[in-house]
């Protein structure tokens, strides 16, 4: 999987470092700044799981966008569209559409 991120390009960049993905332990965030990159991204996570006899779970992996726009691209996972959440829960950080409110509060709860 590190191979197919590898060369990955992305359009998200925080503190002028270009951010492609968030991985830990088994879970992968992938990252973009554009729904075609995003398809892409998907794309190559499923070739890759699927030539090391790995499967992809489409119940496991959603799509958030924090634009005004919402993911008119249908991206598939195993032949099944991935659902678009609202937000989703990252090493324990809630994160939200709209920006970081909820994690501020879940942080602030704990």
């Amino acid at each position: 999987m590190t191979d197919t991120l590898k060369d990955h390009s992305c359009t998200v960049s925080i503190g002028g470092r270009t951010i492609t993905n968030l991985r830990f332990d088994n879970e992968i965030d992938g990252l973009a700044g554009k729904k075609e990159e995003l398809a892409s991204t998907g794309k190559q996570l499923d070739e890759s799981s699927s030539q090391n006899c790995m499967e992809t779970s489409a119940q496991n992996t959603k799509l958030m966008t924090n634009s005004a726009q919402p993911i008119t691209t249908k991206i598939t996972v195993s032949g099944k569209e991935l659902e678009t959440v609202d937000h989703f829960k990252y090493l324990g950080t809630i994160i939200i559409e709209e920006g970081s409110k909820t994690e501020i509060l879940a942080r602030a709860a704990q």
